[in-house]
């Protein structure tokens, strides 16, 4: 296996990658302890060398001390950042500060789900991030925005605000979405980027979207590779 070209550990080393400069510039805007949040950093990113060059089967990645030490490491990262924001009781008062508590989460999900995607997809870059069902619980225009629509959106867990220029959206659409980085569209933080507009059946379960069609596949398979293409 070329683990050095593998899309699910280049967007687990983009993540890395996003969370050092999130680290690295003090974006952070609640009190944190820096000085722990680089250790750890250093040390995951000591051991990425490892699984991106080990050059064995995808499930012999995800059973690396490596691999497992990385997920490890991050999972703390992520306690510690939960617990200053809970102790703080901070919340984003900017679109900057939700970009970065946004960003934070994507890449904290997309390295938690690094060994689960290893074992259980194949090498398909359009596996290297989650395909969710949702279904649309609110929308509203975006201001100053000709064709823009701000979406509320549930896969049955949480809740997704997604920002999106198909026409006709309506409330109660099932769709397919990919979790990607989080962008700024006109000062709203779109979390996830439906792929197409083509509603899903109504008997589709809501979550990580079973056997998704070409067509979704291959709109996520554009965004992941945008994604590896920073990473080559």
């Amino acid at each position: 296996m070329d683990t050095a070209k593998d899309a699910r550990i280049l967007v687990m080393e983009d993540a890395l990658r996003r969370l050092n400069e999130i680290i690295g510039n003090r974006k952070l805007k609640f009190h944190v302890e820096y000085s722990k949040l680089v250790e750890i950093l250093q040390q995951v990113g000591g051991l990425v060398y490892e699984v991106k060059y080990s050059y064995v089967p995808a499930v012999n990645v995800a059973e690396l001390d490596s691999t497992r030490k990385i997920v490890e490491g991050i999972g703390t990262f992520q306690k510690l950042i939960e617990q200053s924001i809970k102790s703080t009781g901070y919340k984003p008062v900017t679109s900057k500060e939700t970009h970065t508590q946004a960003e934070l989460f994507y890449c904290f999900r997309v390295i938690e789900k690094l060994g689960h995607r290893l074992q259980h997809y194949d090498d398909d870059p359009a596996h290297a991030v989650d395909i969710l069902a949702v279904e649309i619980s609110q929308t509203r225009p975006v201001p100053d925005s000709k064709n823009l629509t701000e979406c509320r959106c549930t896969d049955g867990t949480r809740i997704w605000k997604i920002v999106t220029n198909i026409p006709g959206i309506k409330i109660g659409t099932k769709l397919a979405c990919a979790v990607l980085p989080p962008i700024e569209m006109m000062g709203i933080i779109s979390e996830a980027m439906f792929l197409g507009g083509t509603p899903l059946s109504e008997e589709t379960e809501l979550g990580v979207l079973k056997n998704p069609n070409s067509s979704i596949l291959d709109q996520a398979r554009a965004q992941v590779l945008l994604i590896t293409k920073r990473m080559s």
